[in-house]
């Protein structure tokens, strides 16, 4: 006889009680939040009786109690509900009751999650006495799955709608909306309850917008300069309006409570200058960008216009050559490359790979087909095992046998699940003989695709391309080829 915590006494053993080893468990589950629920007739004891009448009258076998007393069925994090979580994954459970749905969630997401992506998965039976909810009744039950989940899908955009109105309202009023990073420079001040000028970070940020209009400086050298984290980082301060005390929430502009630290002349004219280089240069079309590595320092090496007027020719470079640092500087200095030359170098390496790796993909596809056939075979020898054990049992009544007929039975579960994984492997390669056909038709395409599509081209192919003084090494995603080039 167990008691919890409000003296009330189980019949049936709670789940702290009972050994690691123990399985085909019947999994009563019990929930209260407030006292108050138990006076509306959904305590324990309530609870608990009519699913106990339910067990004697049925005769269910191996009851087991997890009880949250005092927890809100708001979300899942509640600990008996996530140990019989974990016990339905682990197979030993094998049957769910519980006084009503709301028990298990006061959201039809949370409901509709248990009974899907837990029992469902894992073949596990469930029964809510009170609403009469049995998912062995498959036509009632498969209806009531689907009403949970328009009633989910409506769940979720009333929360996010909610939520987004609380936001946008915070905006108008101009205070920081929080749920992340305050922008460098501020820090968000409960007493205020808005950001606050952090004084030493102020500085700088005025320094990054001074020496960007400038106009001598990239993204780059200023982080160098004010040892700052990245060009990114650089680049986020210049874009971001919060600086002219403003806030801003999808895409709507609302007057800020905070205190600005950017006038509107220097805001505008960082913008300016940022609209005309990225005009300019368009870096992000560019063949190697992000995949060039220098082969000295391991930085990544950019696209740069060398010379001026007709004698103007585009060069690759470690940026390392401006470093603040002098060794650096030296050991990089040599690090410039055409940008004619290395693309062509790239291209040659990822045309041959396109002709010649069809048939090593096709053996791949192959491999995958010979492991789901072999699950197969498996699953229906253990089928032809479990049918014999079952009627070995019918025949003898040896509990032995029934054990037996049970492991061969999660054996089943177990396979059909990995089975499934690998299916899904599959099919998420979007047709491989789709794929192998695009790769043989990349050669004749390539002259027709826009300077964005090969640039995608060649990240879906090639992870690195370390430029190392005369030596180029391009690293494919499957295998590395090395090409030597010339200057």
């Amino acid at each position: 006889m167990k008691q919890n915590k409000k003296n009330f006494e189980f019949s049936h053993p709670l789940y702290t009680d009972i050994p690691d080893s123990a399985d085909n468990i019947t999994a009563i589950y019990l929930r209260v939040s407030t006292d108050t629920q138990a006076r509306e007739g959904y305590g324990l004891d309530v609870q608990y009786s009519q699913i106990k009448k339910y067990c004697d009258a049925f005769d269910i076998e191996n009851p087991v109690v997890y009880i949250d007393d005092g927890y809100t069925g708001i979300n899942d994090r509640r600990p008996a509900y996530q140990k019989m979580i974990a016990d339905i994954r682990g197979m030993r459970i094998r049957f769910v009751i519980t006084y009503s749905l709301d028990r298990i969630g006061r959201t039809q997401m949370l409901i509709l999650k248990f009974l899907k992506e837990e029992l469902s998965r894992y073949g596990v039976d469930f029964y809510a006495v009170k609403d009469n909810v049995d998912s062995r009744s498959k036509q009632t039950y498969g209806i009531l799955i689907s009403i949970l989940s328009i009633f989910a899908e409506f769940d979720h955009d009333a929360i996010v709608a909610k939520l987004t109105e609380g936001r946008r309202q915070r905006a108008r009023e101009g205070y920081w909306q929080g749920g992340g990073v305050p922008p460098y420079g501020y820090v968000y001040s409960k007493e205020i309850n808005t950001l606050a000028v952090v004084p030493e970070q102020a500085i700088v940020v005025e320094k990054v917008f001074s020496l960007y209009t400038g106009g001598e400086y990239s993204p780059r050298l200023i982080a160098e300069i004010l040892d700052l984290s990245s060009d990114v980082q650089v680049t986020n301060i210049l874009k971001n309006r919060t600086y002219l005390g403003e806030i801003t929430f999808r895409g709507e502009r609302f007057t800020g409570r905070h205190q600005r630290i950017i006038d509107d002349e220097t805001f505008l004219k960082a913008q300016q200058i940022m609209k005309e280089r990225s005009t300019v240069h368009r870096t992000s079309d560019y063949l190697l960008s992000s995949v060039a590595v220098c082969g000295v320092c391991g930085g990544k090496m950019r696209y740069m216009m060398w010379g001026r007027g007709e004698k103007a020719e585009l060069k690759i470079l470690c940026y390392n050559k401006y470093s603040k640092d002098e060794k650096e500087r030296e050991r990089c200095k040599r690090q410039i490359y055409s940008a004619v030359e290395a693309e062509e170098a790239v291209l040659g390496v990822v045309m041959k790979f396109a002709l010649n790796y069809s048939d090593e993909i096709k053996g791949k596809e192959i491999d995958k087909a010979k492991v789901i056939d072999g699950i197969k075979e498996r699953i229906e020898k253990l089928r032809g095992q479990y049918e014999r054990a079952v009627k070995a049992y019918t025949t003898l009544g040896d509990e032995d046998l029934l054990k037996n007929a049970k492991k061969i039975k999660n054996d089943i579960l177990r396979l059909e699940g990995e089975m499934e994984a690998e299916i899904k492997k599959r099919n998420n390669s979007h047709g491989v003989e789709g794929r192998i056909e695009e790769l043989k038709k990349l050669p004749n395409l390539w002259k027709r695709l826009t300077n964005r599509q090969k640039q995608s081209a060649i990240r879906s192919l090639v992870s690195k391309v370390v430029l190392t003084g005369e030596d180029m090494s391009v690293y494919l995603k499957s295998e590395s080829y090395t090409e030597d080039k010339e200057d």
